[in-house]
């Protein structure tokens, strides 16, 4: 009973297990060998153009291995906001736990010469101590577009003691053995400076609303369309209800003051293609069993109604991933590259006494 009715989901659950194997399909752009901790990077402190395009291109190295939690907090910010001193280390772990946050980065630039000299430290917000502390001297060529990226990942390795893998080891000077040929992929490549990238995957703050509202209302309809399709599904199967309430009615056809309208329960045949079956072929309209018929048209509509359920889970599942992706997803804003350069920012935090503390910096 129901054949035909069961059989016409086929096709849309087949769809919607297809489309809900999308989740686990989310992309993780986190190279391997990062950690798990979560990194707030307080930015660089110095001055000039390429000052700010280092510290641009650490954040993106840092999103890239999945670490950057993308707070833009700065470091004299969170000075002003916590009221710290310069090498307050135990003052920034409370920022950092006020943040949320596993560790700080942050760093600065001096001018030493031609060169430059970066200094980086990462702070251990749990214990308030530094996990490492480097310093590099660093080309002008190296803070150039093409070496930019490269600099950026060399550093973040030696912060956190990643070994680079052979593959990655720049190619031995070969310039004075005649037997040895260039090979144009003995080079590694360079990472793309964060400028030229249109999008940029990662956490950010603070993330639009509509982004969570979209997330928010494709779940709920998400489960609405589910369990709307389970909740049919089982009521058209051979255990459900409707099925009892067909077997019913035809019980009754064998019962009743009408020997014209029986439909025996125990046929190998459809119950309701004999319900439905006109009594006098020149009659079309007429039913051998009314009430029979009735309870098939009943689920017919419920099959109608789980195999929208099934599309709609289908459709509601696939568009909850698309939002929960743009979670992920920004634009590299200009606007908010100037906002950085200038180091404007604003926050508050608890006195230690009652009341509240609120301060803002910019930087000409």
């Amino acid at each position: 009973m129901l054949r035909r009715s069961l059989s016409s989901l086929t096709a849309s659950v087949a769809a919607t297990a297809l489309s809900c194997s999308l989740l686990a399909a989310t992309p993780g752009l986190a190279q391997a060998g990062a950690l798990d901790d979560k990194t707030t990077f307080l930015g660089l402190e110095g001055d000039g153009e390429l000052v700010t395009s280092l510290a641009d291109a650490i954040r993106w190295d840092l999103n890239q291995r999945g670490l950057d939690d993308g707070n833009t907090m700065s470091l004299a910010e969170l000075k002003l906001t916590m009221g710290c001193g310069d090498e307050d280390l135990a003052c920034f772990a409370q920022g950092g736990q006020t943040l949320g946050s596993s560790q700080l980065v942050f760093g600065a630039v001096r001018k030493q010469g031609a060169d430059y000299v970066v200094e980086l430290q990462s702070l251990n917000v749990g214990t308030g101590e530094l996990n490492n502390r480097i310093e590099r001297t660093v080309t002008p060529a190296e803070l150039g577009d093409a070496q930019l990226g490269a600099t950026a990942s060399a550093l973040i390795d030696a912060l956190y003691k990643i070994e680079p893998s052979v593959d990655e080891l720049p190619p031995t000077d070969t310039a004075d053995d005649p037997d040895t040929v260039d090979d144009p992929d003995a080079t590694k490549p360079t990472k793309p400076p964060p400028g030229d990238r249109a999008l940029i995957w990662g956490a950010y703050s603070p993330r639009p609303a509509w982004k969570w509202a979209g997330v928010g209302v494709s779940s709920v309809l998400l489960v609405g369309g589910l369990g709307t399709a389970i909740g049919a599904t089982v009521a058209i199967s051979t255990n459900g209800p409707i099925r009892k309430e067909l077997i019913t009615a035809a019980e009754n056809s064998l019962t009743d003051s009408k020997p014209g309208n029986d439909v025996d329960p125990n046929s190998t045949q459809d119950l309701c293609e004999l319900g439905r079956r006109p009594p006098d072929p020149s009659k079309p309209n007429e039913v051998t069993n009314a009430e029979v018929t009735r309870v098939c048209i009943k689920a017919d509509n419920v099959a109608s109604v789980a195999t929208a359920g099934w599309i709609a889970t289908g459709v509601f599942a696939a568009t909850t991933v698309v939002f929960t992706t743009l979670l992920f997803v920004h634009k590299n804003d200009k606007t908010v590259a100037k906002l950085r350069k200038h180091k404007v920012g604003f926050g508050g935090a608890p006195s230690a006494g009652q009341g509240f503390v609120v301060g803002g910096s910019f930087q000409f």
